[in-house]
């Protein structure tokens, strides 16, 4: 298997990182973070006039019909620029489970205004008691007339402060099922929170919400469907982390090329060249495990779960331990809002601790795996 990346992913990684050092500053992201809001609207529009918000999606629903791997090349640059706008949470997790389970009607409905930048869905599955019990599910919905209400909570739902409308999941019937709801919804309460890394989420309580009957999306059972999505997006998450990684070491790096100490540069310094060394390695290993989880996403469940959970627990481990030295080696400074260096810190706390932990990962990892057949099987597949 060939594991360079074709021309095309390149113009894709190489535009992205101009982009994004030119329009997403360090400073630049701070004023978005102070705004009422917490992400910026021109930087979604212009995010759809680039294509991004369209790139995973299939061609005949209008997308550009890329992969994986151009998601997971887009979120390492996203991540290395601690990007606020929630690309993850409307076009990875709620679109990518929008195109696999809803009707044509609310595809075109849907899909198109995400890819235009004019809607921006979010996925309200997560519970207060669900834990990474993705099935735990109390929120209820029942037939009413011409339609169906809901009545329950979420908990931290990603995009929730910009999305305009929710995907929310439901028993009915013994089943677990998805509704379209929109975020204005009479009976909807919505209520922003501000996370560890200063991004925001929702949590929601909705007391009798009424929706029509063509909310209902799919048929059957949706929760294998919703596990498949959030793997995706855990994939995702996991190239974001490689993203910072590499962009600690490199600022890591440069401050102890700049630094001195006894009249020559802190990185002459034998011990700390190894210290440097050892993160090297350490960003080689999370890459690799990312790769792994990206190429795994449509595998057989037994195999994505081992690549995309496996590839989560690796990368938790050992991005703390990146963290932690870039910090140690800037000193205090390494604390200082002026310095990208403890945001980048904060916001590998905040995905090492999102849609599962890392002992969380490495719970389900490990019960997957005690499958022989499932821990000797090829590890790498082609992209589909």
């Amino acid at each position: 298997m060939d594991l360079n990346f074709s021309s095309e992913q390149l113009l894709l990684k190489e535009t992205a990182g101009r982009f994004l050092k030119d329009r997403y500053s360090f400073d630049d992201r701070a004023r978005i973070l102070a705004s009422d809001t917490g992400w910026s609207p021109d930087i979604w529009a212009e995010f759809a006039a680039l294509g991004w918000l369209a790139l995973p999606f299939a061609e005949e629903h209008g997308g550009l019909g890329a992969g994986a791997v151009e998601t997971a090349v887009l979120m390492e640059a996203m991540g290395r620029a601690l990007v606020l706008e929630p690309y993850l949470a409307c076009v990875v997790l709620a679109g990518g489970l929008i195109e696999r389970v809803e009707t044509e009607a609310q595809k075109a409905d849907l899909l198109d205004g995400l890819m235009a930048g004019t809607s921006r869905p979010a996925l309200a599955h997560l519970e207060p008691q669900s834990g990474f019990d993705i099935g735990r599910i109390e929120t209820m919905a029942r037939r009413d007339g011409e339609g169906y209400r809901l009545h329950g909570r979420k908990a931290l739902v990603l995009g929730g402060p910009a999305a305009d409308v929710f995907l929310v999941s439901s028993r009915l019937g013994g089943e677990i099922k998805l509704f379209v709801v929109p975020a204005n919804a009479p009976g909807l309460e919505r209520r922003d929170v501000s996370l560890v890394d200063g991004s925001r989420a929702s949590d929601l309580v909705l007391t009798d919400v009424l929706v029509p009957l063509s909310a209902l999306c799919g048929a059957g059972n949706l929760l294998d469907e919703i596990e498949a999505a959030y793997d995706r997006a855990n994939a995702a998450l996991a190239s974001e982390a490689v993203g910072i990684m590499d962009a600690l070491l490199e600022a890591t790096v440069a401050y102890l090329k700049q630094r001195q100490q006894f009249g020559k540069p802190l990185a002459g310094f034998q011990a700390l060249q190894h210290r440097m060394a050892e993160m090297a390695v350490k960003c080689e290993e999370a890459r690799a495990s990312a790769l792994l989880a990206t190429l795994s996403v449509d595998a057989p469940r037994a195999l994505r779960i081992r690549g995309v959970s496996g590839a989560r627990a690796k990368i938790g481990k050992v991005s703390r331990s990146v963290a932690q030295e870039a910090i140690q080696l800037h000193g205090a400074m390494g604390f200082s809002e002026e310095l990208p260096v403890g945001a980048w810190f904060r916001r590998l706390y905040a995905i090492e601790n999102t849609l599962g932990t890392t002992s969380d990962h490495l719970r389900r990892y490990g019960e997957i795996i005690r499958d022989p057949d499932v821990l000797s099987a090829s590890l790498l597949r082609e992209p589909a």
